[in-house]
């Protein structure tokens, strides 16, 4: 049991969730279009307003718990050497377990809910980037991430203006700054449709 007296703990009124997503909706800008609802000592919680724009994927020892509240989104994953897209509809959960390269790819007017566990000091983390083209590695970058809001954007950003470190070894494409996502097709299979494309 904790030796913290009850009466120095601070507890903090309900949040009207989608009353303060229209409030923070400003600070919802691409590349990764996110804010913090909660930053707290075990947990964290951020908000994810679509569209986003970006192309890494994320790979963390912990686990991390995705909410769909508004319009539907595609998580892609990396299942050994292929990538595969999962949609995730409004008002449903998806859990994804550490270990696992994730991509979430998000339209406009989408919202969503990301709990993950706050990292201990010391503990590492991965950005990476695959080929569009043929799938394989292009950059894997290790760091110890103590802001993921903005340390994800000013390494995405460092990515895509390295053309050595954003050009496939295997083939030869490079892995160039995508734009927003314009909109995501469902049917008859998932494709991802960005601003300047058809």
């Amino acid at each position: 049991m904790s030796n913290t007296p009850t009466d120095a703990v601070e507890v903090k009124a309900p949040i009207d969730l989608m009353a303060w997503c229209e409030a923070n909706k400003a600070g919802f800008v691409p590349p990764v279009s996110n804010q913090y609802l909660y930053d707290g000592k075990d947990f964290f919680a951020m908000v994810i307003g679509g569209p986003n724009a970006r192309n890494d994927f994320h790979v963390t020892d912990s686990e991390e718990l995705f909410m769909q509240l508004k319009g539907d989104i595609v998580v892609i994953i990396r299942e050994g050497d292929r990538l595969r897209k999962v949609a995730v509809r409004e008002g449903e959960t998806f859990f994804v377990p550490g270990g696992v390269p994730h991509a979430p790819t998000r339209g406009p007017g989408t919202l969503g809910l990301v709990i993950e566990r706050r990292r201990p000091a010391g503990e590492i983390e991965h950005q990476q980037f695959y080929c569009d083209h043929c799938e394989a590695l292009v950059h894997d970058q290790a760091f110890d991430c103590a802001d993921i809001v903005e340390h994800f954007s000013c390494a995405m950003e460092a990515f895509w203006a390295d053309e050595a470190l954003s050009t496939c070894s295997n083939c030869g494409t490079r892995v160039c700054k995508p734009m927003p996502v314009k909109r995501i097709e469902f049917e008859p299979e998932i494709r991802i449709i960005r601003e300047g494309e058809e």
